[in-house]
């Protein structure tokens, strides 16, 4: 169901693992079996850490994608971490992106795994603090994509000039801030460009909006039609791409600077050693079609240009060079082109974050 506003839904900012019934109706008992005994085995390669003195820790994850597989594959990452260092890690969904910034900067989440926008956000208003970012077909970025209907005959991003246009959630990267600031270079105003526009709260929702006629085009990341292929086998032919944004910088995991600087070390160590594991591997991929997680950008020149990088000097002390790549560890500059598109469209940070 498409909603003009996502946020005016939400009532309780985040859901909680009370829904657990819900997140987990689509999988079979033997699925289940499997997953206990992956975090079972996980439990064996990663040995629990001495106690930290907290007594839970919470993770929150954006609703990127179907909240049942998000708060499923969510709970499989608790579980392993929470045996890891030795403290509950519980699993939530927050209901909109907002949402989850509100949930890391009020206390009721120590862990995010956030996208970058909503990254960023949380960075200006209580100091969020990144420990890794996610790796997807060996990047550390990835692009937003425009989508059409097929039979619309909408060949380019011109042609959609008072159509009907389906965003994810205003505190989404590349379902809102990239695509925005590509139609003001493009020349137009995301605001008047299209007859109508709404946010469909996730990017499967914008892609089924579109492949059923609710609306003329939509934008989501690339490829976001995968997440639907299964229910709707047609739907690369029924929702063709006409266009793609710049390089965007991966989605993160974040903590809260509320830990303790040791529990944050220990939070980054466990997260990086879950996704060597088949189990962790396998939760990643089922959550947001993450191949690995990083704590380190590595990047050819060409790249450093094309994502629009730039390194104060405290940054630029850190970059090894090799064989015409940069190393740099990750950290808050590495979403300095979050920044950069936000300025353009004329959006303030600090108003936003508030």
């Amino acid at each position: 169901m498409l909603s003009p506003d996502p946020e005016r839904q939400t009532v309780d900012p985040i859901v909680r693992q009370s829904r657990e019934g819900t997140g987990v109706k689509r999988f079979s008992r033997v699925t289940l079996l499997v997953a206990a005994l992956a975090v079972a085995l996980t439990t064996v390669a990663l040995q629990p850490a001495a106690t930290t003195g907290q007594t839970k820790l919470t993770m929150v994850f954006v609703p990127s994608r179907e909240t049942d597989i998000v708060l499923f594959s969510g709970q499989q990452i608790g579980r392993m971490l929470g045996v890891a260092l030795g403290v509950p890690v519980e699993a939530v969904v927050s209901t909109s992106y907002t949402a989850a910034i509100e949930a890391m900067c009020a206390g009721r989440a120590d862990i995010g795994a956030l996208n970058p926008f909503s990254y960023v956000l949380a960075h200006e208003k209580c100091n969020v603090e990144v420990a890794a970012i996610s790796v997807r077909f060996g990047l550390p970025y990835y692009r937003a994509q425009i989508n059409v209907r097929a039979d619309a005959n909408i060949n380019k991003i011109e042609d959609l000039r008072g159509k009907r246009f389906a965003f994810v959630d205003p505190a989404s990267t590349s379902g809102y801030l990239f695509p925005a600031a590509l139609l003001k270079k493009l020349g137009y105003d995301p605001d008047r460009f299209f007859s109508q526009t709404v946010f469909a709260g996730s990017h499967p929702n914008v892609i089924l909006a579109v492949y059923r006629g609710q609306v003329d085009g939509g934008t989501t990341f690339e490829d976001a039609r995968s997440t639907v292929q299964a229910q709707f086998p047609d739907v690369m032919q029924k929702v063709k791409v006409i266009g793609y944004t710049n390089p965007i910088p991966n989605d993160t995991w974040s903590l809260s600077v509320r830990l303790n600087p040791a529990l944050r070390a220990r939070i980054k160590d466990r997260l990086l050693r879950i996704a060597t594991t088949n189990e962790g591997k396998e939760a990643l991929r089922n959550l947001y079609s993450i191949e690995g997680l990083t704590d380190r950008v590595v990047l050819t020149e060409e790249q450093v240009r094309s994502l629009g990088i730039r390194f104060d000097e405290e940054t630029q002390a850190r970059i090894t060079r090799a064989g015409g790549r940069v190393t740099i560890p990750v950290g808050d500059w590495y979403f300095q082109p979050i920044r950069d598109a936000a300025t353009y469209l004329g959006l303030d940070l600090t108003k936003l974050a508030r």
